[in-house]
């Protein structure tokens, strides 16, 4: 069963708190997977891919193991303060199939095909600006459609969409991964 990991950081990117998935994601098949070796380790795989880009939200693809996870890093205080208050949360997921995932969220809240679009791309971590031109629409538009995709799943914040697709996409896998019949006996 694949869980959500949550890493909280400080404007500067200083972790301030983790659930246990995401130390279990962060130091899968390290040698010494010690939580004295968490902080290196999320310099490595995380911290530095983080300081390379220009702006969050930001999708980062990192490996731990032979397993293949996504961060998805949001912004939670816009005002990007320095003392060390949370500022930043970043979800770690173990890579999935999310199209038919993405497709039943869809139908579940009942979302147009540009709703679902603009969905995909809040997902891959893209600001209103980065959605408006990949989607050739104003910015206007775009937070038109975010509006609408809130109101249908009855959430505040591009965050808690986000968080809800994701914790469906979870759900779905964990059922298809488990409840398959193509999978046999195996389920994994």
């Amino acid at each position: 069963m694949s869980a959500l990991g949550f890493l909280v950081t400080d404007a500067a990117l200083r972790p301030l708190s983790a659930n246990h998935e995401a130390i279990a994601i962060l130091t899968h098949a390290e040698k010494d997977a010690q939580l004295q070796n968490l902080a290196e380790v999320y310099e490595r795989k995380l911290r530095n891919n983080l300081i390379r880009r220009h702006g969050l939200p930001a999708v980062i693809r990192f490996e731990s193991g032979r397993r293949t996870y996504f961060c998805r890093v949001f912004q939670l205080d816009s005002s990007r303060k320095t003392d060390g208050s949370p500022a930043i949360l970043m979800v770690l997921e173990r890579g999935v199939s999310e199209s038919i995932a993405l497709t039943q969220i869809s139908e579940q809240f009942r979302l147009t095909r540009r709703e679902h679009e603009a969905v995909m791309l809040l997902l891959e971590g893209l600001s209103n600006k980065e959605i408006a031109e990949r989607m050739a629409i104003t910015v206007n538009t775009v937070k038109a459609l975010l509006r609408l995709v809130m109101m249908k799943m009855q959430v505040t914040s591009r965050a808690a969409v986000a968080a809800t697709v994701l914790g469906l996409i979870t759900s779905f896998s964990d059922r298809q991964n488990w409840h398959s019949p193509s999978r046999g006996i195996q389920g994994v």
